[in-house]
C-alpha cells in the first residue's frame, strides 16, 4: 500500500496539461501517453497555382484569368488528374487603388485573381506539370505539399502503436512501484501530426524555392503521421 499511496503522489505532482481533459477516478490510477509513427515516400502532391491579370475594367481582368485557368485545366488531361482533383472555383477582383499626396484617388485598374489546387498521383511528374502550370500562365506555385495515398492506414497503424506504447508504459511504471496494472478507465485521443522529412521540424506543407530544386530536380522527403493518446489505467489494490 505504500507504494500505491508512493505512486499516487507522484501522480498528483505531474504537470496538469497531461491529464488535462482526461477523466480521473477517485480510485488508484496511472495516467500515461503513448506515442505513435509511421511513414512513407509521398506518392501524391497537392499544389496551389495563382493566377493574376489586369485590365481597365473588372470584366476583361476577369476574362483574362479565366483562360489562363482554362489553358491549365486542360493541360490536367496529360497528367491523369482526376475531375475531383482539380479545384478551381476561388475568384476575386479588385480596383488597385494609390492616393497622390494631395489624398487624391488613382486607379491602377483592376485585378482578378484565381487560386487553383491541383492533386497529382504520380510526384515523379511533379518538375514537368509545374512547367505546364506555368505554361498556361500561373503567376505563383504557392505551395507544394506532399503526401501518401494511404495516409489512411498510415494514421491507423500510428494510432495503433500509440496505444501499446501507453500499455507498455503503464505496465513498466506499475511494476516499478510493485503494483499490478488493472483496467482501462478513459482514453483521450490528443492529437494528429503530419510532417515531412525536410528538418526534425513538424510542417504541412513545402515551399517550393530555389534551395530545394536543382536542375528541375524535386527532393522529395519522407512524410510521417504521428498520432498520440492519453490512458488512465486503474491499479489493483
Amino acid at each position: 500500500m505504500r507504494s500505491t499511496h508512493c505512486l499516487m503522489l507522484l501522480l498528483t505532482l505531474l504537470p496538469f496539461p497531461l491529464v488535462a481533459g482526461t477523466p480521473l477516478p477517485d480510485a488508484p490510477h496511472i495516467v500515461v501517453t503513448g506515442e505513435g509513427k509511421t511513414g512513407a515516400r509521398p506518392d501524391s502532391a497537392s499544389i496551389t497555382l495563382d493566377f493574376s491579370q489586369r485590365a481597365t475594367q473588372p470584366l476583361p481582368a476577369k476574362q483574362a484569368v479565366d483562360q489562363q485557368v482554362n489553358a491549365l485545366l486542360e493541360a490536367t488531361a496529360r497528367f491523369d488528374v482526376a475531375a475531383d482533383g482539380v479545384r478551381a472555383s476561388d475568384l476575386r477582383t479588385e480596383e488597385d487603388v494609390d492616393y497622390d499626396d494631395k489624398g487624391r484617388r488613382i486607379s491602377n485598374g483592376y485585378v482578378a485573381e484565381r487560386s487553383v489546387v491541383v492533386v497529382l498521383k504520380d510526384v515523379e511528374r511533379l518538375n514537368a506539370f509545374l512547367d505546364a502550370a506555368l505554361a498556361a500562365g500561373a503567376d505563383d506555385v504557392s505551395d507544394v505539399v506532399l503526401a501518401s495515398t494511404q495516409a489512411d492506414s498510415l494514421r491507423a497503424s500510428a494510432k495503433q502503436q500509440a496505444v501499446e506504447n501507453a500499455r507498455q508504459k503503464a505496465t513498466e511504471m506499475a511494476g516499478a512501484f510493485g503494483v499490478a496494472l488493472g483496467g482501462v478507465y478513459s482514453i483521450d485521443s490528443i492529437n494528429s501530426r503530419y510532417a515531412n522529412a525536410w528538418s526534425g521540424a513538424t510542417l504541412d506543407r513545402v515551399q517550393v524555392t530555389g534551395s530545394r530544386s536543382e536542375g528541375g530536380r524535386y527532393l522529395q522527403p519522407r512524410v510521417e503521421y504521428s498520432e498520440s493518446v492519453s490512458v488512465v489505467f486503474e491499479l489493483k489494490r
